[in-house]
């Protein structure tokens, strides 16, 4: 081959190869995790930043994946709707999820719209409940959970350790849903068991074949907490990437949007990870 021909044939490689990383379908991840303070399994499903990606077709495939999985309670670290007027979709996919416990705080693409008051009440009314610096204790299959949750603030120093652990009032186990996992100085300092984050999409853009990222926002280039299971002090975060397909109309590229599935049993073991 000529150097010609094969520098014309840059361009159409460079092309094939994006198109094969374009997202075809949402990956299913499950992490087998334990805790001491459980009596029995409970199956959590981790969705986050749809960005009201979700139009008819998509949706009730996310809908009948999720029912599928059973899940006791379906946790939502933000930015489900996004940054405008648009929600529709959002409220739809609610809509349809009805009948499983639904938990969310706020995501940057929420927190500064100018209804947010409005939107939350929306949320609320398809049966999603809002957790703003506030924590609920739920029991699920007679295990006592405290499920907290605080809103996406500009900066992490916004908050101080004290006021987040004030939002805890048990020693059930804890849930502490926060949009961004950049944020994980603070989470040290959280008396909390599991910290769900979102906001990360994966890092976008990844490494064909790997599961390290380009950027994320908040991270900059090449971003460490983009995805999976991260020890925190005496706790664990759990990431998920999403489920948006796009990113202001930049494509993800090797990297699948996700519905997370955290499987809790009473006793100890690793966590696991299958797609």
């Amino acid at each position: 081959m000529t150097m010609k021909k094969w520098l014309l044939g840059l361009p159409a490689s460079a092309l094939a190869g994006a198109v094969a990383g374009l997202p075809y379908k949402t990956d299913t991840v499950h992490y087998e995790l334990s805790s001491p303070k459980l009596q029995s399994d409970v199956t959590l499903v981790l969705i986050s930043d749809l960005h009201n990606d979700a139009p008819k077709n998509r949706r009730a495939e996310l809908v009948r994946t999720i029912r599928d999985l059973h899940p006791d309670l379906i946790l939502m670290p933000g930015d489900m709707a996004e940054e405008h007027d648009h929600q529709d979709h959002t409220l739809a996919f609610f809509r349809e999820l009805k009948g499983i416990p639904m938990y969310y705080s706020t995501g940057n693409h929420e927190q500064y719209r100018w209804d947010l008051t409005e939107l939350l009440c929306k949320f609320q009314q398809e049966g999603v409940t809002v957790l703003r610096e506030e924590a609920e204790e739920v029991n699920v299959r007679g295990n006592l959970l405290e499920i907290g949750g605080i809103s996406c603030r500009y900066k992490m120093r916004e908050y101080s350790p004290e006021e987040v652990n004030r939002i805890f009032h048990t020693d059930h186990l804890r849930i502490l849903l926060s949009h961004k996992p950049d944020w994980i100085d603070l989470y040290r300092k959280i008396h909390a068991d599991y910290f769900v984050c979102g906001h990360a999409h994966g890092g976008q853009w990844c490494i064909p074949g790997t599961r390290i990222g380009v950027m994320a926002p908040s991270q900059g280039f090449l971003p460490k907490y983009i995805s999976g299971v991260h020890e925190v002090g005496e706790g664990k975060m759990i990431v998920s990437r999403g489920l948006v397909r796009h990113y202001h109309r930049i494509p993800r590229l090797f990297n699948n949007p996700e519905i997370v599935v955290l499987h809790i049993c009473p006793e100890s073991g690793q966590n696991q990870e299958s797609a």
